[in-house]
């Protein structure tokens, strides 16, 4: 098989379109099959078809894959739906179609649950918006490719109901399940889904699964038996038995594990550290290769690497990734304002002969990246703001959190009585231990765990309090990046920008993104559900594909002249383009 796209002389030629259930195909596509003089058109959908681990953050309704989708108006010559398919996991978030979207959902949340409150599912359960007795009918995917391609080549159309003859409950799905990623997983019905007994964490993995309750059933046995017979079977074949069920979820489990380890191992090896000069500064910066198109890390006022590890571990395969930890704590090094950190921004891209770059910035980072843009226009691809920080303490509205009021009292008292910075430095780090969670109901607890962060950055977001001088540097930069307004510049940057909002940041309020990406004339904001201040490391890799969507030219906004971003075909992202290939066969 080969893309569709690429064949000058198809006629005759069988076609495949596969999408995931209810997906309409994209409009460019379906251009390409009216202008090709096919054979045949075989349309196969089937649950999650090129899903991938991060689509629960696009807004329902939003596609990664076409602007315009149309409706299937071309005559389809076949047309297959399968049950649920399981096979041994691809590797990375490629294609995690039915069962294993399940799994992949459940691993992930679970991990990022463990990482804030590690024993959490010792003893509380993760409840599921299954009916116990709802079946679930699994097909191994190679078995479901066997029948669909034993009936393209007995039949001249159809439609046709690819499953099982046989499924699990609900309730035994999510026991076996369970039982192997080690969490209890409670069978609840879908009528309550607004019921007390759903938990903030339960929610997330609700809205995370996207309506996987939709897929279940046990179609009509005449339904499958006529697939079979297409099929040139006697008879209907039972689908994925428990025991293969086991092996091959036990499977997907130790490669999700073995894929995490390597993550994990990954991000700890640092980049390669350069040096250039900002004035009579010597400044030092990290570069991952000279290959692919360049981003730059703008990190947040204080911090170190850690909290960029893991998404420069995802992004490097396709980008070159600068970044550099914002000076100015130690005492060796003078006082900088935010203008010198716009400086140094320019050095490094001088420094790396960089004329074109993409910026992405974290908490108070944005604030630099949108004065660079203001000052160097013509340089500036995009821009991602993640967690954005846009209080000034000139302007309203005001959308302080009770993290950047308390730090702004605490940061006065500093520049009145520099003499407390010693008590004040200890006092923020002695309070860096995890909280318990023991007295608290469930609901509250489950509220507080996806509040909470993880543990991997307790200790490295102390660095601004290392001691009385750090604590005091820290705190004037702050007050100077508090004096910049990003009202007075955003309606001169005409640059698409990307907004990540997260519902649990407790430094900087999801409200003030949803705000200030109104300001900007190209922007658009995504909203993380479930997320903190650190969905950066947290879930490292859906901020990474959201960032490769983006700078690709599928998640732009128009121009200020109305007009969409040309695409370089070059930029679109292979995860993005999953769903929707159309191949010609035989």
């Amino acid at each position: 098989m080969e893309p569709l796209s690429s064949l000058e002389n198809a006629a005759g030629a069988d076609v495949w379109h596969f999408a995931s259930s209810g997906e309409s195909i994209a409009g460019s596509l379906l251009e390409t099959v009216r202008a090709t003089p096919i054979g045949a058109l075989n349309v196969v959908t089937t649950p999650y078809c090129g899903g991938q681990r991060w689509r629960w953050i696009m807004p329902r309704g939003a596609s990664v894959v076409d602007r315009n989708p149309v409706p299937m108006d071309f005559p389809v010559t076949r047309s297959f739906r399968t049950t649920l398919t399981l096979d041994i996991a691809p590797p990375d978030d490629i294609a995690q179609e039915g069962v294993l979207h399940f799994l992949s959902t459940l691993f992930d949340l679970k991990t990022e649950i463990d990482e804030r409150a590690d024993d959490l599912f010792e003893y509380r359960g993760l409840r599921c918006l299954i009916a116990p007795t709802a079946r679930v009918n699994v097909l191994r995917t190679e078995q479901a490719a066997a029948i669909i391609m034993a009936i393209a080549d007995r039949t001249e159309g159809g439609n046709y109901v690819v499953a099982g003859a046989e499924s699990l409950s609900g309730e035994d799905f999510l026991e076996r399940v369970g039982n192997i990623y080690g969490v209890s997983l409670l069978a609840l019905d879908a009528k309550e889904l607004f019921s007390p007994r759903l938990t903030a964490i339960d929610a997330l993995f609700d809205r995370r699964l996207m309506n996987f309750a939709e897929h279940l059933g046990q179609p009509n046995r005449e339904v499958i038996e006529h697939a079979y017979n297409a099929a040139g079977m006697r008879s209907a074949q039972p689908g994925l038995g428990p025991a293969e069920f086991d092996d091959l979820a036990k499977s997907a489990h130790q490669t999700q594990l073995s894929e995490h380890s390597a993550l994990v191992s990954h991000a700890s090896k640092p980049p390669e550290t350069r040096t250039t000069h900002s004035g009579e500064r010597e400044l030092s910066h990290s570069s991952t290769s000279s290959d692919g198109e360049a981003i730059v890390l703008l990190n947040a006022l204080g911090q170190g690497p850690k909290p960029w590890s893991r998404l420069i571990a995802h992004l490097r395969p396709r980008f070159r990734v600068l970044s550099w930890d914002p000076r100015g704590l130690e005492e060796s090094e003078s006082q900088l304002s935010l203008l010198d950190h716009v400086a140094e921004l320019a050095s490094i891209l001088e420094r790396e002969s960089v004329t074109r770059v993409h910026l992405v910035g974290w908490c108070t980072g944005p604030k630099i990246a949108a004065e660079f843009a203001l000052r160097h226009p013509g340089r500036v691809l995009s821009m991602t703001f993640l967690n954005m920080q846009v209080k000034c303490l000139e302007s309203s509205p005001n959308f302080d959190t009770p993290f950047e009021t308390e730090f702004e009292a605490i940061f006065s008292e500093l520049e009145q009585r520099p003499s407390t910075a010693s008590y004040i430095a200890a006092s923020l780090t002695s309070g860096a231990t995890e909280a318990g969670l023991d007295l608290m109901t469930e609901t509250d607890e489950s509220e507080a765990v996806l509040g909470a962060m993880n543990r991997d950055l307790r200790m490295p977001v102390l660095r601004p309090f290392r001691d009385a001088s750090t604590t005091i540097r820290f705190a004037r930069q702050m007050i100077d990046f508090w004096h910049y307004d990003v009202n007075e510049v955003a309606g001169q940057i005409d640059v698409p920008i990307l907004f990540f909002a997260s519902e649990y940041d407790r430094v900087a309020a999801p409200k003030a993104s949803e705000w200030a990406s109104g300001l900007f004339p190209r922007a658009r904001l995504l909203q993380a559900p479930g997320a903190t201040h650190y969905f950066l490391y947290d879930r490292a890799d859906v901020v990474a594909r959201m960032i490769e969507w983006f700078v690709s030219g599928d998640g732009m906004p128009e121009r200020s002249d109305g007009h969409m971003p040309s695409l370089d075909p070059a930029y679109v992202s292979k995860s993005a383009d999953t769903a929707g290939l159309l191949q010609a066969g035989k």
